[in-house]
């Protein structure tokens, strides 16, 4: 069987779910990986077959979406261009996380595609939601890179469409050595507002920021490019974790009962209703850098561990079976 990954390349969480997968699949097929955006700092286990620049979300340096660069920053007629030409017909199988021209290229031209990813379990109807529902944002979530079948990640499961968070190896199996020190990744904040945040901080802080090429202290902050080694070293000995609210580090911090609390990136619905999730699991949630109560929350009791179980085996199995067996042209509703 011959199975194409594609996976979205703007964030690291993504790279990482496909880092712990493609090598499981890669033992019973033979896999080749599409990757839409070259944000991720975090390296996949094989070179990918092609590298398209997709349609990336754009920031500000204050902790917010910027739909200017969004608009202009992206290649759209060059996005088209791939969805109408990629050859998709190549594979017996697409595994899809999130990534928007093989999910176009499926729809549009066909393919046996299924959708693998965190942004599925989001939008199943029962998953947390924020206050205010996004007309907007629904609508993204949905139509971003579409699919007629899915498999979905969330942090509270919802039987048999959305599964709990799949924690990877070398998470699960890291030697955990926490000390009173803070873990900081918050790509949407620039150097500045790191700095005017944290460098006065009651305990040690070790951020990592996407837009630096050299470490820099400032009192009881470190700033570090980002580097997968680095971050997982200073993830192991960090007992707290404040972050924006994507779904793998958050998780991966409640796996091992770490402090955790989490800014959404103002703008990005997806994140308002990540969480609204991981509010429920015992993270702290704050709008603004600004406006998060540090030294409160630094002093408050960290959650118990949420030891979701390893099905990535099965998980395997299953995505195979489905190809096997399934007619996946017909269509139907989140599996």
């Amino acid at each position: 069987m011959r199975i194409l990954y594609a996976v979205q390349g703007t964030g690291n969480g993504h790279v990482a779910r496909a880092r712990h997968l493609i090598p499981l699949l890669a033992m019973r097929a033979e896999v080749e990986v599409w990757i839409s955006g070259t944000e991720s700092q975090v390296d996949l286990p094989v070179l990918p077959k092609r590298v398209f620049s997709g349609i990336s979300l754009k920031y500000n340096r204050k902790g917010g979406l910027s739909y200017l660069r969004t608009l202009t920053d992206n290649r759209w007629m060059r996005f088209v261009y791939d969805v109408l030409t990629a050859p998709i017909h190549r594979y017996d199988l697409v595994i899809n996380d999130f990534e928007p021209v093989s999910a176009w290229a499926s729809l549009l031209r066909g393919g046996t595609l299924i959708e693998l990813s965190h942004q599925a379990g989001v939008r199943h109807p029962d998953s947390p939601r924020p206050k205010h529902r996004n007309a907007l944002g629904e609508w993204i979530l949905s139509y971003y890179a579409p699919s007629r079948h899915a498999i979905g990640f969330h942090v509270q499961g919802i039987p048999p469409a959305v599964r709990p968070p799949l924690i990877r190896h070398e998470i699960r199996f890291a030697v955990q050595q926490p000390k009173p020190q803070l873990l900081v990744y918050l790509p949407a904040y620039g150097v500045r507002e790191l700095q005017a945040a944290f460098q006065h901080c009651p305990v040690p802080v070790r951020a990592f920021a996407p837009r630096i090429t050299a470490a820099e202290t400032h009192g009881m902050l470190r700033i570090e490019p980002v580097n997968g080694t680095e971050f997982l070293a200073a993830f192991c000995e960090s007992d707290s974790v404040l972050c924006s609210a994507g779904f793998e580090l958050p998780t991966e911090a409640l796996f091992h009962g770490k402090r955790l609390a989490v800014i959404p990136i103002a703008g990005q619905y997806e994140q308002a209703c990540n969480a609204a999730a991981l509010r429920k699991a015992g993270a702290w949630q704050a709008k603004s850098l600004k406006r998060f109560k540090l030294t409160k929350w630094l002093q408050s009791p960290p959650p118990p561990p949420s030891k979701w179980p390893d099905y990535s085996g099965e998980l395997v199995s299953e995505l195979l079976s489905i190809a096997q067996s399934y007619d996946l042209e017909t269509p139907g509703a989140v599996r």
